[in-house]
């Protein structure tokens, strides 16, 4: 029989149970690592929990060995079975069936031209195969095709820098090209060179279930029109033009997307690491990504992408690692973000994480170790998780606002309608749990709107110059839970407002405090209710939490030592610490702002526009 058998799970079951001769003649490339995303055999419900389209098809690497048409590559094929033809290094396969293939094309080609409705199961046992003017593998028409990569085989495919085309034609474009389904399975390994433009291109839907994978190419590694999924397999990407995985469907809503649901990933890639025209969305996977010569390049081309994960759509995080160095935003989505777990390390000339609408960190670990601005969307909710934030300008920044320097962004300012001297209540920035620390050399929290907090801990160690804040909001900062501690420059400091419930402090001192220099709040009782020592100097600082009782009196205490170790710059609740006391204040409203020696003085609430 030529039609390709392909086993499910409960039938092997059953059948494994019933008779063992049945399954003599077969042979199975199902892989057997411990991790369950490696099986070929899968139910539909573990289907359903995975991000990518997967058929219980595209999962079996069986075949029947009996009934397969064996094809030996070599100047001169040897076809041995049905549905497969020969002329020069050129062999087509044109009927419905399983083709085993082994051998070398030094300058051939394999073309698949079947009917409309045949699906094929290609076998790669060893085969290397070059084109130089055009693709080592070319699928012109099939329902599907399913190519596996038998166990501990390396298979080689190569084109040449000029293709020859027909008149008129431009394609195909790609060292493995398909217009139909692709699927690719099993445990061997797959080295594509894309000499001419692209690695592995499928026009429909392009699906990598297992495997190693070592592409190089000119443009795009690996490229699906309609969308890419990836269950598992290892993956080394390098491109000098393209992307190392994209999905370019713009037609179609429900089509256009990335959904890698594990594996590993070694990517380099010349442009965006990973672009979707929907959505991206991304679990299991340990990945890294380097766009460009990352966040330090210098020769790039500002009018082009070099993202490190980007979406028109959504990006969508819920576990894996991923490393990320990328010249411009490390994480980039035209509407929305949501990371529900994982972990994200970032490097960036641009954004560590940006959404154009709403971002959203409901779990895991952010850690943007180099910025030009943290996170950034018109409206941000931290709702848990930890994330930390290392800026050259703002730390998070809500609005966008009217930074116009290419300076240090090297591609520019994002723009989120409105005018940035004004303030926008559409504008928004909620912390209800996790914890965030940032530390900017711009404003800390911007908003060109509002900032609400009702838990988590936030600690800023913002801008050492007169020109931003640590805190930066234009319309208000209503904390009614949480721990708060915001330390930076004086000349545009803002306090939190008076709507606040939580007690709140602003100090500013009459000179520049050294960085590392400790603050102390102690209660009348002497017990510290709260210390912080920030990481660069600062002159002014704001602190909320619920140990701050409205007509309790406090002392402030500088300098001294602490008998534990600080998180992120603040150290528990109750830590026994020494110093030198400045003076004391009693807190007779929710919010007040004092000086060293404890005097109620003025601070802004409304320092001016945020968003700068």
């Amino acid at each position: 029989m030529k039609k390709t058998i392909y086993t499910m799970l409960l039938a092997s079951l059953f059948l494994a149970s019933c008779s063992q001769s049945s399954s003599s003649n077969k042979t199975s490339n199902t892989e057997t690592s411990n991790s369950s995303s490696q099986t070929s055999n899968s139910t539909s419900e573990e289907l359903a929990n995975y991000y990518g389209k997967y058929e219980e098809e595209d999962l079996s690497t069986e075949y029947d060995e009996t009934t397969a048409t064996k094809i030996t590559l070599d100047e001169e094929p040897v076809i041995n079975g049905n549905g497969a033809t020969a002329e020069g290094e050129t062999v087509t396969i044109s009927e419905e069936g399983t083709y085993v293939l082994s051998g070398t094309l030094s300058d051939g080609q394999l073309i698949i031209n079947a009917s409309k409705e045949a699906k094929i199961h290609l076998i790669f046992n060893g085969v290397s195969i070059t084109n130089t003017s055009g693709s080592a593998v070319n699928i012109q028409q099939a329902e599907k095709v399913i190519l596996t990569l038998a166990d501990n085989k390396t298979n080689n495919l190569k084109d040449g820098e000029n293709y020859s085309f027909a008149e008129n034609e431009t394609e195909p474009d790609a060292t493995l090209y398909s217009k139909e389904d692709l699927t690719i399975n099993g445990t061997g390994t797959l080295k594509v060179n894309g000499n001419y433009s692209n690695g592995i291109r499928s026009k429909d839907d392009l699906v990598l279930v297992s495997g190693t994978y070592e592409v190089t190419a000119k443009n795009n590694a690996i490229k699906g029109k309609d969308s890419v999924s990836i269950r598992n397999g290892n993956y080394n990407l390098n491109t000098t033009e393209g992307d190392a995985i994209q999905a370019n469907n713009t037609e179609d809503e429900t089509k256009g997307y990335v959904a890698i649901d594990g594996g590993t990933f070694e990517i380099s890639s010349g442009r965006d690491g990973i672009q979707a025209e929907t959505n991206t969305t991304l679990q299991n996977a340990e990945m890294t990504i380097k766009t460009a010569d990352g966040a330090n390049s210098q020769t790039i081309n500002t009018n082009e992408s070099y993202k490190g994960i980007k979406a028109g759509n959504q990006v969508k995080i819920s576990s894996g690692t991923y490393s990320i160095d990328s010249a411009d935003d490390s994480i980039h989505s035209n509407n929305t973000f949501e990371l529900t777990g994982g972990t994200i390390t970032a490097k960036t000339g641009d954004d560590g994480i940006h959404a154009d609408n709403e971002l959203t960190i409901s779990a895991g670990v952010v850690d943007i170790q180099q910025s030009y601005e943290g996170i950034e969307s018109a409206v941000i909710n931290f709702k848990d998780g930890q994330t930390k934030i290392v800026a050259s300008d703002d730390g998070v920044n809500a609005g966008g606002g009217n930074d116009t320097s290419q300076e240090n962004g090297k591609f520019g300012a994002d723009s989120f309608g409105g005018a940035p001297d004004e303030s926008d209540d559409s504008k928004q920035i909620t912390i209800s749990g996790g914890t965030l620390s940032v530390n900017s050399e711009g404003d800390g929290l911007d908003s060109n709107g509002n900032i609400t907090m009702s838990g988590g801990t936030v600690t800023v160690d913002g801008p050492t110059n007169g020109g931003n804040g640590a805190l930066d909001y234009g319309g208000t900062f209503d904390v009614s839970g949480g721990s708060l501690v915001a330390a930076g420059a004086s000349g545009m400091a803002q306090t939190v407002s008076d709507s606040s419930t939580q007690g709140t402090i602003a100090i500013t001192f009459d000179s520049v405090q050294s960085a590392g220099t400790l603050i102390s709040i102690k209660n009348s009782s002497g017990d510290t209710v709260v210390t912080y020592q920030p990481a660069k100097i600062y002159q002014t600082i704001v602190i909320s939490t619920k140990e701050l009782i409205t007509g309790d009196t406090y002392s402030i205490v500088s300098g001294g030592t602490a008998n534990t170790e600080p998180q992120n710059g603040l150290f528990d609740t109750g830590s026994e610490t020494t110093g030198t006391e400045l003076g004391s204040f009693t807190l007779s409203e929710n919010t007040a702002s004092v000086s060293q020696s404890g005097e109620t003085i003025s601070m802004s609430q409304m320092a001016g526009p945020g968003g700068r």
